[in-house]
């Protein structure tokens, strides 16, 4: 018995360092390059009217990640609450630097709210938006976009992380990406910041509670950690991309078709 636990154990430890470590790309994505107004040294041409725009053009798909054996055989908890339709990219800030990350692009079958999941200092997060809230991001790139074109982020800045204000979203986590039992709600916000004389977007929050410690008790932990995640633009334009109404309802058509069509019945007296 004792050694069938042992095992157990190990086997756990070791799926969780393995999906860690895949989940990591070999080659990161290039980091924006950013010139303020103070280091050109020829006058430029006003370009306000010339504001980056949230590109809506087709993404080319990524085909659907399969698991792999050791995450086939610990998969357990949360294997049918997502439709998950397509990956992308996501930059984390390791102990090691800047790290990208694979993240899964899902919704929610219950509520219909859509983000990303991806390991983030040793534990897997999905981050999850409303409709509401996909559109408080989308406005928020927009100004992102707008202040690098026209040159206005600030190097130094305060509180830059806080630039395009707050964002609500539900955060689920868990030791590995389909078993994250964890959740709350709450805020978070939305700004930028330089890292290594390059800007990236940032969607960040502080503790939120966590809503199932009502069951687990001592099992778990009362609060979450503090989550940051780092965008470049090429990624902002994938992620929106694919968070946008048209790609979710496409999705949601296509796997929950009934509760989407179900016609509404008026009463009868």
């Amino acid at each position: 018995m004792k050694k069938t636990i042992f095992t157990t154990t190990l086997l756990s430890i070791f799926a969780a360092v393995f999906i860690s470590c895949g989940s990591t790309k070999e080659i990161q994505s290039a980091p924006d390059t950013y010139v303020s107004n103070e280091e050109i040294s020829a006058p430029e041409t006003d370009n306000s009217d010339k504001a980056e725009k949230i590109s809506t053009e087709t993404v080319t798909k990524t085909p659907k990640k399969k698991k792999n054996a050791i995450e086939q055989f610990f998969t357990f908890g949360n294997k049918d609450e997502y439709i998950f339709y397509d990956q992308t990219t996501v930059f984390t800030k390791e102990i090691t630097g800047m790290t990208e990350k694979n993240a899964s692009v899902v919704i929610r079958y219950d509520d219909h709210s859509a983000g990303f999941g991806s390991y983030n200092t040793a534990m897997y997060y999905y981050v999850l938006f409303d409709k509401d809230n996909r559109a408080t991001l989308a406005r928020a790139v927009e100004s992102y976009f707008s202040d690098f074109e026209n040159k206005r982020l600030q190097r130094k800045g305060k509180k830059t992380d806080k630039a395009y204000g707050k964002i609500g979203y539900r955060l689920s986590w868990g030791a590995i990406s389909s078993s994250t039992p964890n959740y709350g709600y709450g805020e978070g916000y939305c700004g930028y910041e330089f890292i290594k004389g390059s800007p990236y977007f940032t969607i960040y929050n502080y503790e939120f509670e966590n809503i199932y410690y009502e069951r687990a008790g001592d099992a778990t932990t009362r609060k979450s950690n503090f989550v940051k995640y780092y965008f470049t633009k090429s990624q902002l334009r994938q992620l929106l991309n694919l968070l946008s109404e048209e790609k979710i309802n496409e999705q949601i058509i296509e796997n929950d078709s009934e509760f989407i069509f179900s016609p509404s019945t008026s009463d009868e007296y």
